[in-house]
């Protein structure tokens, strides 16, 4: 007998040669062609994974009797567009949608007559039912937790809740050998589980939405994944663990991940959600990945500083003064920490987020912030209509919000991003008002380029970070043609629908820019002329025309540019001691004395989109836009 052929998508964009493993499908049929019963009737003829042409696709097809597509944001219209072809030109293949991006009811079914059967939550186990039950000619409708068509109607069927955790691995099982093998030319980026479900249920996340529980996949099989990756010389590697370092046994596999790397050299970064009350366990994890070069920080997570909105999302932030401990306690084993912020939850207003700002910035938090635009999504508790209208949550649609994307204009079918823009408790200007601000306090702040004047007036003069920097973002928009008139202009269009979230220029690559990190290229690519104009902006906080001179001098020699491998600065202050007290929080007394510092960087950068691809978007999280601990104090003779 000849065996049916399946086909599996879950398409995305590549990154240069780069590209995603596609975890789910593999979790899919890993599982699937675990059992004898399916692999002696199917086979998996296609693997796709990536978003080629669709007609090349469909007129590559053989006899596709079963078609399934995981969807997320980054792939939803795209598997919409590639399945009505496929049912046009195979009326009999039966097609599957499931993943995040699809509705718990059956709405999608509704919208799209070419889709046959919506997978709603884990897909392993109806995924299989459905392979039986096309071999076995049963009803579908006796499978849990699907919605499909059934004499011209929709039926949804009750859904269980999925205990199982012994799924075999998509590594180990053969699934990725194949994808490497029959892709040689691409640098495949893996994700382990060792861990499913989250423990928190935030209404902006889907993640722990459903009341599933944190279940453990088995050591071995965390190992063996591991030991498969480090064996295929994969360098990057993620966990898809919503809260790794919750449970003891984390701790085991940090130390795994450190015993591979020290007998063959891989992964050489690893990248994970730490649990978000980031305790002892968290600290001693990271600093052991940190002394290892593996580790790219531990998020300090907040996502909203104020009461009101924590409440309407269901979250709780941690101690303020347990906050404040952490931050020094990583501050002082050299482990780099970054706190998040999500702009336009239910409950925040203009006061109350620049008030968090100036709150973490008062904590202690110098190193690295994010600000997320807060992002519909169907399967989040903000997702349901109730959660909206109670909230009066308005949002609008953009091009994808993906930043460090590749430019590609001949891309068929355009993905699209849910942007929330009011609530309740913020109008849709006073977002955008506040998301320009934060895109200052980011660029200026976080990339470094005031840092240390925005430092010596807080603690020497009292003035609050978010007045200095509300005074130079007015500065800014005054001139009508800074970079923050053009992040204001994109603003607009992106309410008016007519443009994104990020920002291209052919100066620094191909890829997109989130806003701060677009400001901060722009302006740097200007250095010089920008430390001039600063120092006629400074010059209301800072009278004395020498001083103020000599600290921006040191403020520019800090921050990284392309070239310039090795550099030398003289002055009359003691700059480097001073500045590294006040960022990790510490009071400190500028010292008047005379100094020669250098820097030699090995790395340096020779071109602009070099250095915007390894200094803004890899090295961000690290602070590896500004020199710090790089900076060596020479002697008077040097």
């Amino acid at each position: 007998m000849e065996k049916k052929n399946v086909y599996l998508a879950q398409p995305s964009f590549k990154n240069a040669n780069s590209v995603s493993f596609p975890a789910a499908i593999g979790a899919l049929a890993s599982y699937a062609w675990s059992i004898a019963e399916i692999d002696g009737y199917f086979t998996l003829k296609g693997i796709l994974f990536l978003r080629e042409k669709l007609a090349d696709t469909v007129n590559g097809l053989i006899s596709p009797c079963v078609f399934g597509f995981s969807c997320y944001m980054w792939n939803i219209e795209y598997n919409k567009a590639l399945a009505q072809r496929v049912k046009a030109a195979y009326p009999d293949c039966l097609i599957l949608f499931g993943g995040p991006q699809v509705p718990e009811d059956d709405s999608l079914l509704r919208q799209c007559p070419f889709i046959d059967v919506l997978i709603h939550g884990e897909g392993e186990l109806p995924f299989a039912a459905v392979l039986l039950a096309v071999k076995n000619g049963t009803p579908l409708r006796n499978i849990p937790g699907v919605s499909l068509r059934e004499n011209g109607d929709t039926v949804n069927t009750p859904t269980e809740k999925c205990c199982k955790i012994d799924f075999p691995s998509p590594i180990t099982s053969g699934f990725f050998d194949r994808l490497v093998r029959e892709h040689p030319d691409l640098e495949f980026t893996p994700l382990v589980e060792s861990s499913r479900g989250c423990p928190n249920h935030c209404a902006y996340c889907s993640w722990g939405s459903k009341e599933t529980g944190m279940r453990l996949f088995p050591l071995e099989r965390v190992y063996g994944d591991l030991e498969w990756l480090c064996a295929h010389k994969m360098e990057y590697v993620g966990f898809a663990d919503s809260n790794f370092g919750m449970f003891t046994r984390d701790e085991q596999i940090a130390d795994k991940i450190l015993e591979l790397h020290q007998k063959t050299g891989y992964p050489k970064k690893f990248q994970v959600s730490y649990a978000k009350d980031s305790g002892e366990r968290v600290y001693r994890i990271t600093e052991k990945l940190n002394a290892a070069g593996l580790d790219k920080g531990v998020t300090l997570s907040f996502q909203t500083m104020s009461p009101e909105a924590q409440k309407n999302i269901g979250r709780s932030n941690m101690d303020i003064e347990y906050y404040k401990f952490l931050l020094q306690k990583y501050g002082e084993a050299g482990i780099v920490t970054y706190s998040e912020l999500i702009l336009g939850l239910p409950g925040e207003t203009v006061e109350s987020f620049i008030g968090g700002i100036e709150q973490l910035l008062e904590y202690g938090q110098h190193v690295q912030m994010m600000i997320h635009l807060c992002e519909w999504l169907p399967l989040s508790p903000m997702g349901e209509k109730a959660y909206l209208d109670k909230f009066n949550v308005k949002y609008i649609r953009i091009p994808l919000n993906q930043p460090h994307a590749n430019l590609n204009e001949s891309e068929e079918v355009p993905e699209y991003s849910r942007v929330v823009t009011s609530t309740y408790s913020m109008t849709q200007e006073e977002w955008k008002q506040v998301t320009v601000f934060g895109m200052c306090v980011l660029c200026f702040h976080h990339l470094g380029l005031l840092q240390l004047p925005a430092l010596y007036l807080y603690f020497e003069q009292g003035v609050k970070y978010t007045d200095f920097y509300g005074a130079l973002l007015e500065y800014f928009l005054s001139k009508g043609n800074s970079v923050f008139n053009r992040i204001e202009q994109q603003l607009n269009a992106m309410l008016s629908g007519t443009s994104g979230a990020v920002i291209y220029d052919d100066r620094f690559g191909t890829v997109s820019w989130t806003f701060e990190e677009y400001a901060f290229l722009s302006t740097v690519y200007e250095k010089d002329g920008f430390y001039r104009e600063m120092d006629s902006f400074l010059s209301r906080f800072i009278p004395d025309n020498g001083f103020r001179a000599e600290m921006l001098r040191y403020q520019s020699f800090m921050v990284k540019t392309v070239g310039k491998p090795e550099t030398v600065f003289d002055g009359d202050y003691d700059w480097k001691s001073y500045f590294l007290s006040l960022r990790r929080n510490r009071p400190a007394h500028l010292e008047k004395r005379r100094v020669r510092y250098a820097v030699t960087d090995e790395n340096t950068c020779a071109s602009w989109p070099e250095y915007a691809r390894k200094v803004v978007w890899y090295g961000r999280r690290g602070g590896k836009n500004l020199y710090t601990a790089e900076i060596k104090e020479l002697s008077a003779d040097e």
